[in-house]
């Protein structure tokens, strides 16, 4: 359906009409002027207007008509696509004024300029009870519901309730990229690697008060090939150097608490002598205690569990295993007390409790129970042997802390490299 423009009389602005309307009267929707529209001729020219309606406002100017064709549009006049119109029947129905009334009306500087600016009515609390909308006198269809279109929300919820899913998305994401990092980079540790250290005369960094309780065949655990060592070849465990420097067969002596004069086993016991350096940059803890490689028997009466420190040697399963050395352990805060029944023993110049600051290193030495009868089996035997220690390693993470550890080495030598020696000094 071809479109008509042309400038209303009163305020020249344009207007546009479809043919439906051609030489009916029509209220400008700008300046609210009543006037007679022409009509167009087969040859498509504008004819004289017909005579005005009786009571309607006189025409004050000759109208300066426009008509634009679909097939050749003229270039100083508007598209198409700038002005919408009813296309259904019922709207193509309408009187003049209901049609004016809804029409969309462009304005323009001149009749050559093209407009740059469409009338977009607003239905919005403040602009219905400051100004009335064009269309509010017009008894029309469309009239009506542009009353009744809803007001636009502007309200902030979405975008604040979007922006914060986001945040924490984002945020989500990256504790998740960093937990994985840690856990790929830190790797598996094998259970004898970080044993809890929360006995002993030196604990270390304290953080718990837990008692970690084990049986004989966690002690006996078998030891993985990187936390294996030899005579001579130094091994890092965590945050501690150890290098173990030579084996003996020597008489070691037990000090007894309120005894001044130590007093010698009753037979020789095997010695592990080891030097040991703290590598650490910011910790300071004693590598080696006397809880660790302290006296037990399975068949005593010991409330203890077996020490993780014992010699290990055979080839059947389970292996032969003499457990700790010739000391009884009792803890310091019970030596010398009424509450103690027994007293507290260590092996002389053992060197078990010497604390190591970053960069310090130390020797010390390990041995068998010289008082256990059945332990003489160690220095007979021809073959391999493994000497399990247990050392303090230094702080260990777990989860989102840090706890002092301890864990488990092996040193692996054979009846060769057994020297004697008249005395452990």
């Amino acid at each position: 359906m071809s479109i008509y423009h042309f400038k209303c009389v009163s305020c020249t602005k344009l207007m546009g009409i479809t043919e439906d309307f051609l030489g009916k009267q029509m209220r400008c929707p700008h300046c609210q002027t009543i006037q007679m529209l022409p009509m167009i001729n087969a040859a498509g020219n504008p004819e004289a207007p017909p005579a005005p309606v009786q009571g309607a406002e006189p025409d004050t100017d000759i109208m300066d008509f426009k008509y634009q064709s679909p097939e050749n549009p003229a270039p100083e006049e508007l598209p198409r696509e700038i002005l919408s119109f009813p296309t259904s029947d019922k709207f193509q129905e309408t009187s003049t004024e209901e049609y004016a009334a809804v029409s969309t009306p462009v304005e323009v500087k001149d009749s050559n300029e093209v407009p740059t600016e469409i009338f977009t009515p607003e239905t919005n609390g403040a602009s219905e009870s400051a100004a009335a909308a064009p269309w509010d006198d017009a008894p029309s269809i469309t009239g009506e519901a542009a009353r009744k279109r809803p007001v636009a929300s502007k309200s902030m919820a979405m975008p604040i309730i979007f922006f914060s899913l986001l945040s924490y998305s984002v945020m989500a994401t990256a504790i998740l990229i960093l937990v994985l990092v840690r856990m790929k980079t830190a790797g598996p540790l094998h259970p004898l690697e970080y044993i809890p250290d929360v006995d002993g005369d030196n604990p270390g960094v304290k953080r718990t008060k837990i008692r970690f309780n084990h049986d004989k065949e966690r002690t006996q655990e078998v030891v993985p090939a990187h936390l294996r060592t030899k005579i001579g070849v130094a091994i890092r465990v965590g945050e501690l150097e150890v290098t173990p420097l030579a084996v003996e067969k020597v008489t070691v002596s037990v000090l007894v608490s309120g005894f001044s004069k130590s007093e010698p086993c009753k037979g020789d016991s095997l010695v592990l002598r080891l030097k040991l350096k703290n590598v650490s940059k910011d910790q300071t803890f004693s590598p080696l205690d006397y809880y660790f490689n302290r006296k037990w028997k399975e068949k005593s009466r010991n409330s203890y569990p077996p020490p993780f420190t014992l010699v290990q040697f055979g080839t059947e399963k389970p292996e032969k295993s003499f457990f700790g050395g010739p000391a009884n352990w009792l803890p310091l805060a019970l030596a010398g007390s009424k509450k103690s029944q027994s007293p507290r023993e260590t092996v002389e110049d053992e060197n078990l409790d010497k604390t190591l600051e970053p960069g310090d290193e130390m020797t010390a030495f390990l041995c068998t129970d010289g008082d256990d009868s059945s332990a003489q089996e160690i220095l007979n035997h021809q073959g391999p042997m493994l000497w399990r220690l247990q050392v303090r390693r230094g702080l260990v993470p777990v989860g989102a802390k840090e706890i002092p550890a301890t864990a488990v080495i092996g040193v692996e030598f054979g009846a060769i490299e057994v020297k004697q020696s008249p005395a452990a000094s």
